[in-house]
Order: C-alpha cells, then structure tokens, then sequence
C-alpha cells in the first residue's frame, strides 16, 4: 500500500490494525450489530454524495475533538465515501490512534498521559502548521498540502465563511428598524 510515498506510514496502520484484531479488540458495537442485524456486516446507513456531504455538514474541521474524528470517519466510511487517503490521514488525529501511540510510548518505559480526547481542535490551523514546520525542515510536503487541501475544501462547502454586513451597515439596519 502506497500513500503518496508514505508507505512507512500505511505500514504502521496496518500493523496497528492486524495486533488488534489478533488482541480480539472488537469495536464496541460489534456483538450488538450481530444481534440486531444477525449479520457481521453494517446495517443500512444512508449512502452516496447526499449523506456524505451531510456528515461534512455537521462536522466543523476547526472545532473537532478525536472522537469527533473517530465518529466522522466511520459515518464517512459507511456513507461510501472513497478517499481513504484522506480518512487515513483523517484518522490519525482520532482517539483511537492517539490513544494507541500515546500507549506505545507508555509501553516504551516513556511517562505521557492520555489527553482529553473530548477536547475540540482547530484541525485545519493544526495541519497548516504541520505544513510550515515540514518545510521549515525541508520534509516533502506533498502529503500534507493535499490533505490541507483537502480539509480546507469539504469545510468551505460544508461551513461556508460568513459573508455578513460590516459593522457600519449593521449599525445603520439596526436604526433604520
């Protein structure tokens, strides 16, 4: 698997992926879509353009929490969305993958704590400086500019900037009424 030359990188989700499922770490939902569905696989969602840009729609990349991230991936997954360059890169500000490097540096005799992973981030402003510390570093960027791109296109479809009045002629509306 190749993301844009960054197979190290696919490679440790992959592996993440493979000792979880051979540590039997199930999503906690599993044994309940088993008995409400008597299948393993997901229950009808709302599927196609619609229902993703309605997941866009009702989440905000600059206020987002990592379990924010973890929900919108999978409602994104279920809802058909393709682009799983860019759930990758989504996912790995996620709990769960916080939480799993967070316990690999544990596991490394390293002290951290886990963060509030309710705790909203500005997702956008986070990879912009990813993306001039990259190049601070003479790292390759392309990665990152896409993604960025990317982000910043579904939050301007789905939360457009408000084009609202400036204050002189909000002032003057507010006297004309």
């Amino acid at each position: 698997m190749n993301i844009h030359g960054n197979t190290a990188f696919a490679q440790r989700i992959a592996t993440y992926s493979r000792e979880a499922d051979m540590a039997g770490i199930r999503s906690p939902d599993f044994e309940k879509d088993i008995a409400e569905t008597g299948e393993m696989g997901p229950r009808a969602r709302p599927h196609g353009a619609a229902a993703i840009a309605d997941i866009f729609a009702r989440h905000d990349m600059t206020s987002i929490s990592p379990r924010e991230i973890d929900t919108m991936a999978e409602q994104l997954r279920d809802a058909g969305f393709d682009n799983f360059d860019f759930l990758l890169g989504l996912e790995t500000y996620g709990e769960k993958f916080q939480s799993h490097l967070v316990e690999a540096i544990q596991s490394a005799g390293i002290e951290a704590r886990h963060p509030d992973y309710t705790q909203p981030m500005d997702l956008i402003s986070v990879n912009r400086d990813q993306l001039a510390h990259a190049r601070r570093a003479g790292a390759p960027t392309e990665w990152r500019e896409a993604f960025l791109a990317r982000l910043e296109a579904f939050q301007a479809a789905a939360h457009p900037a408000p084009t609202g009045l400036s204050t002189a002629e909000s002032l003057v509306l507010a006297r004309a009424n």
